[in-house]
């Protein structure tokens, strides 16, 4: 047996997302006191009482990882040796923080940061004109990079997610989406959503969020990681040397999660557990092939089949 460990990024919060954990396990609870005297964010407030807050980049980014977290360090002690952590955007921070790479005090200064930087960089492109995240749902890879070739070159428009072979993020301005959209219905592929995002991130519109980031990157220390934590931006283990440089250029560059995926096959990872709110990995692990088993951390009653997972 070869587990990975994988984290959720935004949008799959809900209304009492891991108050479950934090009522059973003391570890958890006092981890949640932790964080919330750290970030100075009422995390536990707003996940009881007004989950809505959540929609604003800012505030999700360390509440979901303040979650993943707690799920992580309650069942930490039952699991068995883990080959390696990974998270789909804001997961990755989940890892690191989880992986020992980065402390909880540190880690979520600069979630809370990451968060406040990309939602002014949002407001500032919202300022100019309507920008927008779609995903293009079974629609073929060649098929979209076509169909952005037929878009109007001047209208910002870039692939932001490689989530799996079904699922395809797209993220520029609302003009040149809406133009994509029309392209893929003539040709048959109508599954265009819209995502509840602030923004088109990890595309090239988030640029001016990048020397800020690196301003905030710039006070952090980085250590060995007790587990390899894969980069979403280079499907490789993330190294001391080029950690901060590689989280940086991630907010303008695409997240690869499908080919993380694919790079645990080819290691020979028999099982991943999805930890944290929401079932969104596991459900894009459907449309890959020849994947590991899954199973998914999100509730207390959850635990109970982590011993069969691994029989």
């Amino acid at each position: 047996m070869k587990l990975a460990i994988i984290f959720n990024g935004q949008g799959a919060h809900y209304e009492n997302m891991g108050e479950d954990f934090i009522a059973e396990y003391p570890v958890a609870k006092e981890l949640m006191q932790q964080i919330e005297s750290v970030t100075d964010y009422p995390i536990q407030e707003w996940i009881n009482q007004d989950i809505d807050v959540l929609s604003k980049t800012k505030f999700a980014q360390p509440a979901i990882a303040a979650i993943s977290l707690v799920i992580y360090q309650s069942i930490a002690p039952l699991l068995p040796a883990v080959s390696y952590m990974a998270g789909l955007s804001l997961g990755e921070y989940s890892a690191l923080i989880a992986s020992g790479a980065i402390s909880i005090e540190a880690g979520f200064s600069l979630l809370k940061a990451r968060g406040e930087i990309m939602s002014k960089q949002c407001r500032k492109l919202k300022d100019t004109t309507d920008v927008q995240m779609v995903a293009a749902l079974n629609m073929p890879l060649e098929v979209i990079q076509e169909t952005l070739l037929e878009v109007d070159p001047s209208l910002p428009l870039y692939i932001a997610n490689y989530n799996s072979p079904g699922q395809i993020v797209l993220g520029g301005v609302v003009e040149a989406i809406n133009q994509f959209s029309e392209i893929a219905k003539a040709k048959g592929y109508r599954k265009i959503m819209p995502l509840k995002v602030e923004g088109p991130f990890h595309t090239p519109l988030m640029q001016d969020a990048v020397n800020d980031f690196e301003k905030a990157l710039a006070d952090i220390e980085f250590g060995q990681a007790n587990v390899e934590v894969m980069s979403n931006l280079t499907v490789e283990p993330h190294q001391l040397s080029t950690i901060k440089e590689h989280l940086a250029n991630h907010l303008v560059q695409p997240v690869q999660w499908q080919q993380t995926i694919e790079f645990f096959v080819d290691q020979g990872v028999t099982h991943l557990i999805q930890i944290g709110p929401g079932k969104t990995l596991a459900a894009l692990l459907k449309r890959q092939e020849n994947v590991p088993k899954v199973l998914v951390i999100d509730k207390v009653e959850d635990v109970q089949a982590l011993e069969s997972l691994f029989n």
